[in-house]
């Protein structure tokens, strides 16, 4: 018996005819199981990037600025609904709700909110060939992050410098034409349209004013540079807050011997921003009646008095000129002086930015953190654009802070003339109550043909952006535009940095 078993087995090893197929039939388990795999592994792989992708449009969800400006619980539901909406779409797989978990949570930062939402999804999709493999389905993890510092909420207070040193041009081409064109360097904005300063007579002198003559001779000043950039901003302001959802409010004040409010506080949407705009136009340096001298009215058809402020022993005090402070010539002369004496004669002490800071002080509110919760309220950001050179009435040389000074008198006292850079503590109380400074500093162009600059401002020009350095809030938030400089950009660089960044997605 054994002998038959031993004999047979022989006969069939050597017999050649079945060993392809024999052996054909061991080598089909694994490329089948192989083939089958590979099914399995490549329909999870598919259903796996779908809901990945799913998951990340989902967590972005709840990280727009929209749903910001919601509770963490209302994004939480915004994901998980979001999430389940796509995921039942995906064919291959059940959706599992109780797989899902979505955790959203905010920080609060001094100044912005940083809001993360995370989303984890427990996966299954079912085999195809699940009874050979003995494995009923393929399971994997979907996870997504998403993670967003929210842009906040800021009132932009523009400050602009609106004094007749303003009126110098824009350019050095400028100032050359001017001083070829006219005798002067400044145009001046002023009744006296015959005046001695311009030892050239222009095209249209005894007519019309210096002012006048630059603007039908297309030679720009820095105040239309300044009305252009400020206007700017207001455009850049409506873009930004459209592409990152905050808000922003844009007020305008201008200053020179007084404080106006140029535009009050707005935001800067579509339908705004030209309202904004068509007030910052207006922003036109004083009309004096002749030169040292203030008009009693800021036009020409004598409908709009101004107001004159002068210093006293306890502050400040503004009368309106109404035109019974001059006489109907439309001069300033008081009469019976012979020139001595003027009514309105300040000797063009026009910068008083001790006296500005002080009034925009007290219109800006303690700012917030920017946030959208209840009872949070905007940032603050004070925006001044100056040339940084102090030229103010004081009441006495004490006040001038270490500056030069000259004696003045009017009507309504005897005054002292300050030259002297910018006293950054004033810049200090208005940032310690949490508003963020920015400068934009317009170079004080030095006339070293100019005996008043050569003796009254030189001997200070050095400080001047060291100053102004000091009352920004921070290095980054200062920038000097010299002649021929950019302001426009300057200002819009300015303002960018007051504004955070988009989402941001990470895994």
């Amino acid at each position: 018996m054994k002998q038959d078993l031993i004999s047979k087995l022989k006969a069939f090893v050597a017999d050649h005819k079945g060993n392809v197929a024999i052996i054909f039939a061991f080598a089909a388990i694994p490329i089948f199981i192989g083939i089958a795999a590979t099914v399995d592994y490549s329909r999870a792989a598919k259903v796996r990037g779908e809901l990945a992708a799913i998951a990340d449009s989902a967590v972005l969800t709840g990280t727009t600025p929209a749903m910001l400006t919601q509770s963490t619980a209302t994004a939480r539901t915004a994901v998980q609904n979001m999430f389940a909406a796509q995921a039942q779409t995906i064919r291959g797989q059940t959706y599992d709700a109780t797989q899902l978990t979505v955790n959203v949570a905010d920080d609060q930062q001094p100044n912005y909110i940083k809001r993360t939402v995370q989303l984890n999804y427990n996966a299954s999709v079912p085999n195809v060939f699940g009874a050979l493999l003995s494995r009923s389905q393929t399971s994997f993890p979907i996870q997504s992050t998403a993670a967003t510092s929210n842009a906040p909420n800021i009132d932009f207070y523009m400050l602009v410098d609106n004094s007749p040193s303003m009126e110098l041009p824009a350019t050095t081409q400028g100032v050359s034409d001017m001083i070829t064109k006219t005798g002067c360097a400044f145009a001046c904005h002023e009744n006296d349209v015959a005046d001695s300063e311009n030892t050239v007579h222009y095209k249209g002198w005894g007519t019309i004013d210096s002012y006048t003559f630059a603007k039908n001779s297309g030679i720009a000043l820095r105040i239309d540079n300044v009305r252009d950039a400020v206007s700017q901003v207001a455009t850049t302001a409506q873009s930004t807050m459209a592409y990152n959802g905050a808000t922003y409010r844009m007020a305008v004040y201008g200053f020179n011997h007084d404080f106006a409010t140029i535009q009050s506080l707005l935001a800067t949407n579509s339908t705004n921003v030209s309202t904004i705009q068509a007030s910052v136009a207006t922003l036109t340096p004083p009309l004096m009646a002749k030169n040292n001298c203030l008009a009693d009215y800021s036009d020409a058809a004598r409908t709009k008095p101004q107001n004159y402020v002068y210093p006293t022993a306890t502050g400040k005090t503004t009368v309106s000129l109404n035109g019974a402070a001059a006489n109907t010539s439309g001069n300033c002369f008081k009469s019976g002086n012979a020139g001595i004496n003027y009514s309105l004669y300040n000797n063009d002490a026009m910068t008083d930015f001790s006296y500005a800071m002080a009034r925009v002080n007290s219109v800006i509110p303690t700012p917030g953190n920017g946030g959208a919760q209840s009872g949070d309220t905007p940032q603050g950001v004070l925006m001044i654009v100056t040339d940084g050179v102090v030229d103010a009435a004081v009441y006495s040389s004490s006040d001038c802070g270490g500056g030069n000074t000259v004696s003045i008198s009017n009507t309504y006292g005897s005054f002292k003339r300050c030259h002297a850079p910018i006293d950054p503590s004033v810049c200090t109380t208005i940032k310690n109550k949490g508003v963020r400074i920015a400068v934009l500093y317009t170079t004080y162009q030095p006339v070293e043909s100019d005996s008043w600059y050569v003796g009254h401002v030189k001997p200070f020009i050095s400080q001047v952006a060291s100053n102004l350095q000091s009352c920004a809030s921070s290095p980054s938030l200062f920038h000097e535009v010299t002649t021929n400089g950019d302001i426009r950009a300057a200002l819009a660089d300015l303002f960018q940095k007051a504004v955070t960044t988009a989402p941001r997605l990470t895994h």
